[in-house]
């Protein structure tokens, strides 16, 4: 699979560039059979609505007697090469899940649109490329620019959320591979972020970034299915939810939020048009904070609990993941570049624990974190670099991980683009600012 990632961004590269691409870099021996690698980079860029838009309009009556394959005089049109891109041509490691069971670990890639699958025990201290065992990628997939991953041991399923395009929830099977259609699919909330599952309930909760909500749908939900309830409004406290657990031992809802609220106008037909919680109000500027709600709660409901201040050092907290067995949440703090593990029933303005952080770590940019209570590991995601580093359980400090898992060769730089929307250029400085 290294030559896989490696092909991926060959064909990438030539494909900017204009360029044919190379035997080599089109047929690697484990690719899907259906279709080449840049023929799956190329498609994956196609959207079908647009497509077909653009062949009927070809076919309209055109004015001036030019024909319908033809552009005007003097005008640019056609394929054309940019003249250079900026891009980062290898994954990046966003959501993490760990199936101890099944020994395998799971990661969303959202710059390339694709879940990578590795052996539990892969990585180590070398410096290339660690290769996956299994991979989706490809239009069929449905994948975008994906976030939060959940898995089912027992159905040998695993989740994904597509984040701020696409708006839906993707479910996969063990045995898919490659350019794999979902095995379904269900529409959600526009900027839902993670998913988790409660398997004694039968129940999958989501948090949605836009609406400041979380939304708790059938595990078997798909197509436009609605949710069977939805923690929303502003006694909630859900501000930029990011990161989800649901603890089905202790009915809660574990949630990392990045602070600050705002009433957005909604995309989707499951968010309503105006707030269903009273009066409009203006935004608000609020920390970044963990709320604990009950897992039965439906509406504007205040949180049981909040671990919230600046003794707590949360700064843009993203993944979070809970260890029942010796009651601890770790948290991804992306701010900082550390990983906070605070008391499951911590509360208020609380120090952590202990947290993992500085160069030594080798924690750039975390997305999400994952607790292997059977084997003693905790895995951090990296996002800032192409690395996701696994650290003993009770780790703290400055500590190396036992062992680096890389999608990229060491030392490989990463745009950090994450959803850059727009671009300007500054004639003053000759640079190009693009929003992130």
């Amino acid at each position: 699979m290294r030559r896989v990632l490696i092909a991926a961004a060959a064909a990438s590269a030539l494909l900017l560039a204009g360029a044919e691409p190379s035997p080599e870099a089109s047929a690697p021996g484990d690719l899907a059979d259906d279709a080449s690698l840049e023929a799956l980079l190329a498609a994956d860029c196609v959207d079908d609505a647009a497509m077909e838009i653009a062949q009927a309009a070809g076919r309209l009556p055109q004015e001036g007697g030019v024909a319908s394959d033809e552009w005007p005089p003097h005008a640019m049109g056609g394929v054309i090469p940019p003249i250079r891109s900026v891009s980062d041509l290898f994954p990046t490691f966003d959501g993490v899940a760990v199936d101890t069971e099944n020994n395998r670990v799971i990661f969303s890639d959202e710059n390339r649109h694709s879940m990578l699958v590795y052996d539990r025990t892969a990585g180590g201290s070398s410096n290339d490329v660690t290769e996956p065992v299994q991979w989706v990628f490809g239009p069929k997939a449905q994948l975008g620019y994906i976030a939060g991953v959940e898995v089912d041991p027992k159905r040998k399923e695993f989740y994904t959320v597509n984040n701020d395009g696409g708006d839906r929830m993707v479910v996969f099977s063990y045995d898919d591979h490659g350019n794999a259609q979902p095995r379904r699919t269900l529409t959600l909330p526009h900027q839902s972020w993670d998913v988790s599952l409660a398997p004694t309930r039968d129940e999958i909760a989501i948090t949605v970034q836009q609406s400041n909500a979380i939304s708790i749908f059938k595990r078997g939900a798909k197509g436009t299915d609605h949710p069977i309830r939805t923690i929303r409004g502003l006694a909630t406290e859900l501000e930029d939810p990011h990161g989800l657990y649901f603890d089905e031992t202790h009915n809660e809802l574990i949630t990392a939020n990045h602070g600050n609220w705002t009433q957005i106008r909604p995309y989707t037909p499951y968010d309503p048009i105006v707030t269903d919680v009273g009066e409009y109000k203006s935004g608000a500027f609020h920390p970044s904070a963990i709320t604990v709600h009950a897992a039965d709660a439906n509406g504007d409901v205040p949180p049981l609990r909040t671990i919230e201040g600046d003794l707590t050092g949360l700064n843009w907290p993203m993944g979070i993941d809970v260890d029942l067995t010796h009651h601890e949440i770790a948290v991804a703090n992306y701010g900082d570049s550390s990983v906070r593990i605070f008391r499951r029933d911590a509360k208020g303005n609380v120090q952590p624990t202990r947290v993992i952080r500085g160069a030594l770590t080798q924690i750039v940019g975390p997305v999400s974190v994952a607790i292997d209570v059977k084997n003693e590991e905790l895995w951090v995601a990296n996002y800032g670099d192409h690395t996701a580093v696994v650290f003993p359980r009770t780790a703290s400090g400055n500590v190396r991980p036992k062992r680096i898992i890389r999608n990229a060769p060491k030392d490989t730089p990463t745009c950090g683009f994450t959803n850059a929307s727009a671009a300007a250029y500054d004639s003053k400085r000759d640079e190009i600012l693009v929003p992130n």
